[in-house]
Protein backbone atom coordinates (compact mmCIF):
# COMPACT_ATOMS: atom_id res chain seq x y z
CA UNK A 1 0.00 0.00 0.00
CA UNK A 2 1.30 4.02 -0.97
CA UNK A 3 1.80 6.30 1.62
CA UNK A 4 0.32 8.39 -0.37
CA UNK A 5 -1.68 9.19 -3.64
CA UNK A 6 -1.78 12.45 -4.68
CA UNK A 7 -2.71 13.81 -8.00
CA UNK A 8 -1.46 16.72 -10.57
CA UNK A 9 -3.24 19.27 -8.02
CA UNK A 10 -0.98 18.22 -4.74
CA UNK A 11 -4.35 16.96 -3.28
CA UNK A 12 -3.44 13.63 -0.98
CA UNK A 13 -6.41 11.25 -1.52
CA UNK A 14 -4.88 9.05 1.21
CA UNK A 15 -5.77 11.93 3.85
CA UNK A 16 -9.66 12.99 4.07
CA UNK A 17 -8.82 15.16 7.43
CA UNK A 18 -9.70 17.90 5.19
CA UNK A 19 -13.08 16.75 4.87
CA UNK A 20 -13.44 15.76 8.88
CA UNK A 21 -12.25 19.79 9.48
CA UNK A 22 -14.71 21.33 6.91
CA UNK A 23 -17.55 19.42 8.14
CA UNK A 24 -16.92 20.05 12.03
CA UNK A 25 -16.24 24.33 10.72
CA UNK A 26 -19.41 23.77 9.45
CA UNK A 27 -21.61 22.37 11.78
CA UNK A 28 -19.99 24.34 14.95
CA UNK A 29 -20.50 27.49 13.49
CA UNK A 30 -24.16 26.65 12.07
CA UNK A 31 -25.42 24.84 15.04
CA UNK A 32 -24.04 28.24 17.20
CA UNK A 33 -25.24 30.86 15.18
CA UNK A 34 -28.76 29.43 15.04
CA UNK A 35 -29.10 28.97 18.87
CA UNK A 36 -28.04 32.08 19.30
CA UNK A 37 -30.29 33.92 16.54
CA UNK A 38 -33.30 32.06 18.14
CA UNK A 39 -32.38 33.79 21.77
CA UNK A 40 -31.95 36.89 20.53
CA UNK A 41 -35.33 36.94 18.97
CA UNK A 42 -37.00 36.28 22.32
CA UNK A 43 -34.90 39.12 23.72
CA UNK A 44 -35.88 41.26 21.26
CA UNK A 45 -39.64 39.96 21.47
CA UNK A 46 -39.60 40.81 25.27
CA UNK A 47 -40.85 37.06 26.19
CA UNK A 48 -38.74 34.66 27.97
CA UNK A 49 -37.12 30.98 27.55
CA UNK A 50 -39.72 28.42 26.85
CA UNK A 51 -39.03 24.62 27.58
CA UNK A 52 -38.67 24.07 23.57
CA UNK A 53 -35.72 26.97 24.26
CA UNK A 54 -34.42 25.10 27.17
CA UNK A 55 -34.45 22.04 25.13
CA UNK A 56 -32.79 22.97 22.28
CA UNK A 57 -30.14 24.73 24.17
CA UNK A 58 -30.28 20.92 25.75
CA UNK A 59 -28.91 19.89 21.98
CA UNK A 60 -26.28 21.87 22.13
CA UNK A 61 -25.23 22.49 25.62
CA UNK A 62 -25.29 20.57 28.52
CA UNK A 63 -24.32 21.68 32.43
CA UNK A 64 -22.63 19.00 34.12
CA UNK A 65 -22.85 18.44 37.28
CA UNK A 66 -19.37 19.99 38.30
CA UNK A 67 -20.68 22.79 36.57
CA UNK A 68 -18.72 22.59 33.45
CA UNK A 69 -20.13 23.28 30.18
CA UNK A 70 -20.21 20.22 27.95
CA UNK A 71 -21.73 20.57 24.74
CA UNK A 72 -23.62 18.00 22.43
CA UNK A 73 -23.42 19.25 19.12
CA UNK A 74 -20.40 20.89 19.77
CA UNK A 75 -19.39 17.39 21.65
CA UNK A 76 -19.80 15.42 18.72
CA UNK A 77 -17.76 18.35 16.64
CA UNK A 78 -15.38 18.15 19.86
CA UNK A 79 -15.09 14.14 19.33
CA UNK A 80 -14.49 14.89 15.75
CA UNK A 81 -11.37 16.76 16.32
CA UNK A 82 -9.90 13.85 18.94
CA UNK A 83 -11.05 11.47 16.38
CA UNK A 84 -9.32 13.73 13.96
CA UNK A 85 -5.74 13.72 15.65
CA UNK A 86 -5.82 10.43 16.75
CA UNK A 87 -6.37 8.54 12.71
CA UNK A 88 -9.59 10.02 11.51
CA UNK A 89 -8.75 10.30 7.72
CA UNK A 90 -6.23 8.48 7.35
CA UNK A 91 -5.19 4.44 7.11
CA UNK A 92 -5.20 2.41 10.13
CA UNK A 93 -1.23 1.30 9.17
CA UNK A 94 -0.15 4.13 9.72
CA UNK A 95 -2.31 5.08 13.31
CA UNK A 96 0.04 4.24 16.42
CA UNK A 97 -0.95 1.32 19.02
CA UNK A 98 -2.03 4.12 21.73
CA UNK A 99 -3.75 7.09 18.89
CA UNK A 100 -6.16 3.73 17.83
CA UNK A 101 -7.28 2.99 21.57
CA UNK A 102 -7.90 6.87 22.06
CA UNK A 103 -9.58 6.48 18.83
CA UNK A 104 -11.97 3.78 19.98
CA UNK A 105 -13.00 5.45 22.83
CA UNK A 106 -13.88 8.37 21.35
CA UNK A 107 -15.88 6.41 19.03
CA UNK A 108 -17.71 4.68 21.88
CA UNK A 109 -18.65 8.34 23.11
CA UNK A 110 -20.48 9.74 19.57
CA UNK A 111 -23.31 7.53 19.76
CA UNK A 112 -24.80 8.86 23.04
CA UNK A 113 -23.81 12.30 22.24
CA UNK A 114 -25.72 11.97 18.51
CA UNK A 115 -28.89 10.17 20.10
CA UNK A 116 -28.81 12.72 23.22
CA UNK A 117 -28.51 15.52 20.61
CA UNK A 118 -31.01 14.26 17.78
CA UNK A 119 -33.52 13.38 20.52
CA UNK A 120 -33.21 16.84 22.45
CA UNK A 121 -33.80 18.67 18.66
CA UNK A 122 -36.94 16.61 18.05
CA UNK A 123 -38.69 17.07 21.53
CA UNK A 124 -37.86 20.41 20.97
CA UNK A 125 -39.63 21.13 18.06
CA UNK A 126 -42.48 18.66 19.77
CA UNK A 127 -42.93 21.30 22.78
CA UNK A 128 -43.20 24.04 20.01
CA UNK A 129 -46.06 22.75 18.37
CA UNK A 130 -47.69 22.06 21.57
CA UNK A 131 -47.24 25.94 22.21
CA UNK A 132 -48.32 27.00 19.16
CA UNK A 133 -51.41 24.85 18.37
CA UNK A 134 -53.06 24.46 21.70
CA UNK A 135 -55.64 21.71 20.80
CA UNK A 136 -56.55 18.45 22.13
CA UNK A 137 -55.36 16.07 18.91
CA UNK A 138 -52.17 17.78 18.51
CA UNK A 139 -51.60 17.24 22.44
CA UNK A 140 -52.25 13.42 22.23
CA UNK A 141 -49.96 13.70 18.88
CA UNK A 142 -46.89 15.52 21.06
CA UNK A 143 -47.53 13.29 23.99
CA UNK A 144 -47.43 10.24 21.86
CA UNK A 145 -44.59 10.99 19.65
CA UNK A 146 -42.57 12.18 22.54
CA UNK A 147 -42.43 9.34 24.42
CA UNK A 148 -41.45 7.36 21.19
CA UNK A 149 -37.91 9.47 20.84
CA UNK A 150 -37.90 9.15 24.62
CA UNK A 151 -37.72 5.52 24.49
CA UNK A 152 -35.88 5.34 21.08
CA UNK A 153 -33.03 7.27 22.74
CA UNK A 154 -33.05 5.38 26.10
CA UNK A 155 -32.82 2.07 23.86
CA UNK A 156 -30.05 3.37 21.46
CA UNK A 157 -27.65 4.80 24.38
CA UNK A 158 -28.04 1.35 26.53
CA UNK A 159 -27.59 -0.37 23.18
CA UNK A 160 -24.27 1.94 22.49
CA UNK A 161 -23.08 1.24 25.53
CA UNK A 162 -23.54 -2.68 25.19
CA UNK A 163 -22.15 -2.97 21.61
CA UNK A 164 -19.35 -5.41 23.04
CA UNK A 165 -19.50 -7.00 26.34
CA UNK A 166 -17.67 -6.22 28.25
CA UNK A 167 -17.46 -2.81 26.79
CA UNK A 168 -14.00 -2.53 26.76
CA UNK A 169 -13.57 -4.95 24.57
CA UNK A 170 -14.53 -1.98 22.05
CA UNK A 171 -10.89 -0.38 22.59
CA UNK A 172 -9.60 -3.61 23.45
CA UNK A 173 -10.46 -6.31 20.40
CA UNK A 174 -8.05 -9.10 22.32
CA UNK A 175 -10.03 -9.75 25.31
CA UNK A 176 -12.58 -12.70 25.87
CA UNK A 177 -16.20 -11.60 24.86
CA UNK A 178 -18.65 -10.54 21.97
CA UNK A 179 -19.75 -7.32 20.41
CA UNK A 180 -23.10 -7.54 18.34
CA UNK A 181 -23.84 -7.16 14.45
CA UNK A 182 -22.80 -3.20 14.30
CA UNK A 183 -25.28 -3.33 10.69
CA UNK A 184 -28.12 -4.43 12.82
CA UNK A 185 -27.29 -1.96 15.28
CA UNK A 186 -27.54 0.63 13.21
CA UNK A 187 -30.52 -0.28 11.55
CA UNK A 188 -32.11 -0.14 14.94
CA UNK A 189 -30.60 3.16 15.61
CA UNK A 190 -31.40 5.12 12.48
CA UNK A 191 -34.62 3.61 11.06
CA UNK A 192 -37.04 4.82 14.21
CA UNK A 193 -34.79 8.26 13.82
CA UNK A 194 -35.84 8.49 10.05
CA UNK A 195 -39.43 7.31 10.99
CA UNK A 196 -39.88 9.85 13.73
CA UNK A 197 -38.51 12.82 11.97
CA UNK A 198 -41.13 12.23 9.46
CA UNK A 199 -43.86 12.05 11.23
CA UNK A 200 -42.74 15.43 13.14
CA UNK A 201 -42.08 17.01 9.38
CA UNK A 202 -45.59 16.62 8.51
CA UNK A 203 -47.57 16.39 12.10
CA UNK A 204 -48.64 20.24 11.96
CA UNK A 205 -49.28 20.78 7.90
CA UNK A 206 -52.68 20.43 7.69
CA UNK A 207 -53.00 23.01 10.57
CA UNK A 208 -50.62 25.20 9.35
CA UNK A 209 -51.61 25.63 5.55
CA UNK A 210 -55.40 26.11 6.66
CA UNK A 211 -54.00 29.29 8.72
CA UNK A 212 -55.48 32.99 7.40
CA UNK A 213 -51.86 33.78 6.85
CA UNK A 214 -50.16 36.00 3.85
CA UNK A 215 -48.28 34.03 0.99
CA UNK A 216 -45.05 35.75 2.40
CA UNK A 217 -45.14 33.93 5.69
CA UNK A 218 -46.55 30.57 3.73
CA UNK A 219 -43.02 30.90 1.98
CA UNK A 220 -41.39 30.91 5.27
CA UNK A 221 -42.84 27.87 6.40
CA UNK A 222 -42.59 26.27 2.95
CA UNK A 223 -38.58 27.25 3.89
CA UNK A 224 -38.26 25.20 7.20
CA UNK A 225 -40.44 22.50 5.83
CA UNK A 226 -37.85 21.77 2.94
CA UNK A 227 -34.97 22.20 5.74
CA UNK A 228 -36.35 19.37 7.50
CA UNK A 229 -36.82 17.25 4.66
CA UNK A 230 -33.16 18.01 4.34
CA UNK A 231 -32.73 17.12 7.55
CA UNK A 232 -34.83 13.42 6.59
CA UNK A 233 -32.35 13.00 3.65
CA UNK A 234 -28.97 13.96 5.88
CA UNK A 235 -30.74 10.46 8.40
CA UNK A 236 -31.18 8.30 5.45
CA UNK A 237 -27.71 9.01 4.21
CA UNK A 238 -26.03 8.82 7.25
CA UNK A 239 -27.77 5.02 7.75
CA UNK A 240 -26.61 3.96 3.95
CA UNK A 241 -22.82 5.28 5.15
CA UNK A 242 -23.19 3.28 8.55
CA UNK A 243 -24.19 0.11 6.88
CA UNK A 244 -21.38 0.39 4.27
CA UNK A 245 -18.89 1.23 6.82
CA UNK A 246 -19.98 -2.16 8.65
CA UNK A 247 -19.25 -4.15 5.50
CA UNK A 248 -15.86 -2.14 4.96
CA UNK A 249 -13.44 -4.14 7.13
CA UNK A 250 -10.72 -2.82 9.50
CA UNK A 251 -9.30 -0.17 8.01
CA UNK A 252 -11.68 1.87 10.71
CA UNK A 253 -10.20 4.92 10.36
CA UNK A 254 -10.27 5.39 6.79
CA UNK A 255 -13.89 4.44 6.16
CA UNK A 256 -15.12 6.16 9.18
CA UNK A 257 -14.70 9.47 7.53
CA UNK A 258 -18.27 9.95 5.69
CA UNK A 259 -20.54 8.68 8.92
CA UNK A 260 -18.46 10.98 10.80
CA UNK A 261 -19.33 13.69 8.34
CA UNK A 262 -23.09 12.84 8.03
CA UNK A 263 -22.83 12.83 12.06
CA UNK A 264 -21.80 16.55 12.61
CA UNK A 265 -23.66 17.68 9.33
CA UNK A 266 -27.48 15.97 9.66
CA UNK A 267 -28.26 17.70 14.02
CA UNK A 268 -26.36 21.18 12.76
CA UNK A 269 -29.18 21.33 10.11
CA UNK A 270 -31.94 20.13 12.24
CA UNK A 271 -31.53 22.64 14.85
CA UNK A 272 -31.37 25.34 12.30
CA UNK A 273 -34.64 23.72 10.97
CA UNK A 274 -36.26 24.19 14.04
CA UNK A 275 -34.57 27.60 15.03
CA UNK A 276 -35.86 29.32 12.09
CA UNK A 277 -39.27 29.69 12.84
CA UNK A 278 -39.04 31.53 16.44
CA UNK A 279 -36.15 34.02 14.20
CA UNK A 280 -39.30 36.14 13.39
CA UNK A 281 -38.95 38.66 15.38
CA UNK A 282 -35.12 39.14 14.67
CA UNK A 283 -35.93 39.28 10.73
CA UNK A 284 -38.27 41.88 11.46
CA UNK A 285 -36.21 44.26 13.01
CA UNK A 286 -33.63 43.66 10.49
CA UNK A 287 -36.56 44.87 8.32
CA UNK A 288 -37.17 47.71 10.13
CA UNK A 289 -33.56 49.13 10.80
CA UNK A 290 -31.78 47.56 7.70
CA UNK A 291 -34.21 47.65 4.71
CA UNK A 292 -37.15 50.34 5.94
CA UNK A 293 -33.95 52.72 6.26
CA UNK A 294 -32.58 52.16 3.24
CA UNK A 295 -35.92 52.47 1.45
CA UNK A 296 -36.59 55.43 3.39
CA UNK A 297 -33.47 57.48 2.34
CA UNK A 298 -34.21 56.19 -1.01
CA UNK A 299 -37.32 57.66 -0.58
CA UNK A 300 -36.32 61.09 0.86
CA UNK A 301 -33.43 61.87 -1.80
CA UNK A 302 -36.49 61.27 -4.28
CA UNK A 303 -38.40 63.44 -2.78
CA UNK A 304 -35.79 66.62 -2.43
CA UNK A 305 -34.50 65.60 -5.91
CA UNK A 306 -38.23 66.36 -7.02
CA UNK A 307 -39.23 69.22 -4.66
CA UNK A 308 -35.84 70.79 -5.89
CA UNK A 309 -36.94 70.69 -9.43
CA UNK A 310 -39.89 71.44 -9.33
CA UNK A 311 -39.14 74.65 -7.18
CA UNK A 312 -36.73 75.43 -9.84
CA UNK A 313 -39.11 75.26 -12.47
CA UNK A 314 -41.08 77.53 -10.51
CA UNK A 315 -38.80 80.21 -9.96
CA UNK A 316 -38.01 80.18 -13.95
CA UNK A 317 -41.72 80.69 -14.46
CA UNK A 318 -41.81 83.45 -11.51
CA UNK A 319 -38.43 85.31 -13.42
CA UNK A 320 -40.13 84.85 -17.00
CA UNK A 321 -43.46 86.34 -15.86
CA UNK A 322 -42.14 89.38 -13.42
CA UNK A 323 -39.09 90.47 -15.88
CA UNK A 324 -40.36 91.75 -19.39
CA UNK A 325 -38.47 91.40 -22.73
CA UNK A 326 -36.46 93.44 -24.18
CA UNK A 327 -38.56 93.18 -27.47
CA UNK A 328 -41.70 94.46 -24.74
CA UNK A 329 -39.33 96.81 -23.37
CA UNK A 330 -38.52 98.74 -26.19
CA UNK A 331 -41.72 99.07 -27.74
CA UNK A 332 -43.46 101.07 -24.74
CA UNK A 333 -40.26 103.06 -24.27
CA UNK A 334 -40.64 104.18 -28.14
CA UNK A 335 -44.57 104.91 -27.76
CA UNK A 336 -43.46 106.82 -24.23
CA UNK A 337 -41.30 109.14 -26.81
CA UNK A 338 -43.27 109.34 -30.07
CA UNK A 339 -45.25 112.80 -29.74
CA UNK A 340 -49.28 112.77 -29.38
Amino acid sequence: MSTTSQDATGVDHDNLRHVVITSTCFAFILSTTAVGFRILSRKINGTGLFIDDYLMLSALLEQQSNHAWKLWEWGISIAGVVLLYNGLGTHIVYVKPEQLTVYLKTLFTGSILYTLCVASIKLSILMLYKRLFPVKPMDIAVKVVSMIIILWAACGILAGCFTCIPTEKLWNPMIPGGCMDLGKFYYGLQIPNIVTDAIILVMPMHTVWGLPISKAQKTGLSIIFVLGFLTLIFDIVRLVSLIDLSKAGDDITYTQVNPSVWTCIEPAVGIVAACLSNMRPLFKLVHRKVWMRHVGSTKNTSQQEIVGSNSEKRWTRDTTRDTPSPTLHSQTTHSQESPA
